[in-house]
């Protein structure tokens, strides 16, 4: 390794962290020859662009040396003068390691975050290479095809990754240079991991086949990311003609060539709620799109977010429905929270009814059962759930309104979205 490729990684580096526009950084460390090069590299670099670094290691208790990485991340952090938090992890063995591993990974990482941070992680080209191969074998869309980026953004945390293109050859050459001790993570080796597999038995036949595999892939994974790009334009144009009043019109979305759809639906939903649907949740929701004789089919994501047909149309439901045992007295003197709403003052004073509500007090509030009736004229009173559904309100949004009673009338039906008064108030 000459001084030459060395000066131009820490240039990359630097030019990497910089473009994050943040000064402070964690880095992420496993004990791992990526990790310590990362830690090193950042040493060298910290008073040149007057950055701070701290590091954080996750002892993620599935390897026999454990203990032993967790100890050298501490020894190497105190000869660089770099502080360390050690978050442990425990795993469920019922369920899929590898996705819980990288879920409570990242929740440890973003916990400790400050709001002025980058995450710093040590992924480099060889990563990027099972990282297309691991989602191509999932089925994933061009999007996620399009692989891990130098910085990228998630659940508002920006992380950057400066060794994206240097290669594990690179890393290992200069791990030498630098004499860097490290410990290698013997459940690294285990090959009931998919990581693992691709790692250890389908790379290394493609790399000795194909010298020039790693140049294939990146010019591969640009030309997904500009489809990638090119089919998220065109969905943004889509958006505007299939979603109304925060629902997908069924009938608009089926009006389009059949392999549109689950392009879109992908796109909704990860544009609605972040969530990036797997390859059997889009055939699920399709099958509820196209269905037929189904008043009221759901579907629930791995997030408790619910997704809903009701009227040829569809619904994301990003809140839990609980509807509250009691009934409670209200005086009208501030606002106040009723089962999972909160019902706010302002609102009844801009309705202009505050006033006339307030000589009616205490209010009972309640919940809807299905029987109630409000008079919103002057002439008789009106059944609640026709009211309902005369103006299409879905079933799911019928139960969080919240009634307002004085002496057995029902005087106001209250909802963040929509609020129906009885005559008795105007």
């Amino acid at each position: 390794m000459d001084n030459l490729n060395l000066s131009i990684l820490k240039e990359n580096f630097k030019k990497t962290l910089h473009n994050t526009n943040k000064r402070n950084f964690l880095l992420a460390i496993s004990g791992g020859v990526d990790s310590m090069l990362l830690l090193k590299i950042a040493k060298l670099i910290q008073n040149d662009m007057s950055f701070t670094f701290r590091a954080i290691h996750i002892n993620h208790n599935l390897s026999s040396n454990a203990k032993e990485m967790e100890r050298h991340c501490s020894d190497m952090c105190n000869q660089y003068s770099i502080e360390l938090t050690i978050k442990n992890i425990k795993l469920s063995i019922d369920k899929n390691i590898e996705e819980q591993l990288r879920n409570k990974r990242y929740e440890c990482f973003f916990k400790d975050m400050s709001k002025d941070e980058a995450l710093v992680l040590a992924h480099h080209e060889d990563d990027q290479f099972e990282t297309f191969l691991y989602r191509l074998f999932r089925g994933a869309s061009p999007r996620g095809l399009s692989s891990i980026k130098k910085i990228s953004e998630r659940k508002n945390k920006i992380l950057c990754r400066p060794f994206l293109q240097v290669s594990k050859k690179t890393i290992k050459e200069l791990s030498r240079y630098f004499k860097l001790k490290f410990i290698n993570d013997h459940s690294n080796n285990d090959l009931s991991y998919d990581r693992n597999y691709i790692r250890n038995k389908i790379v290394p036949p493609i790399t000795k086949r194909w010298e020039n595999i790693h140049k294939i892939m990146n010019h591969n994974i640009k030309l997904q990311n500009n489809y990638s790009l090119l089919v998220n334009d065109y969905c943004e144009k889509l958006y505007v003609s299939i979603i109304k009043k925060n629902k997908l019109e069924i009938k608009k979305l089926l009006s389009y060539p059949e392999y549109l759809h689950s392009t879109f639906i992908r796109y909704w939903i990860n544009n609605e709620v972040n969530y990036n649907l797997s390859k059997n949740e889009i055939y699920s929701l399709l099958s509820i799109i196209r269905g037929e004789n189904n008043d009221y089919p759901t579907y629930i994501l791995k997030n408790q977010i619910s997704i809903i047909r009701y009227n040829d149309s569809m619904y994301i439901i990003k809140d839990k429905i609980n509807k509250p045992i009691n009934n409670k007295v209200w005086d009208l003197r501030s606002d106040i929270n009723f089962g999972n709403y909160q019902i706010k003052l302002n609102k009844l004073k801009e309705e202009g009814i505050y006033d006339n509500l307030s000589l009616k007090a205490p209010i009972i509030l309640k919940k809807v059962s299905g029987h109630e009736k409000i008079m919103l004229n002057n002439t008789h009173h009106q059944d609640l759930k026709k009211i309902f559904q005369n103006r299409s309100i879905p079933l799911w949004e019928r139960d969080k309104f919240i009634l307002f009673y004085s002496h057995d009338e029902l005087l106001v039906a209250y909802s963040d979205k929509e609020m129906f008064i009885s005559s008795e108030l105007r």
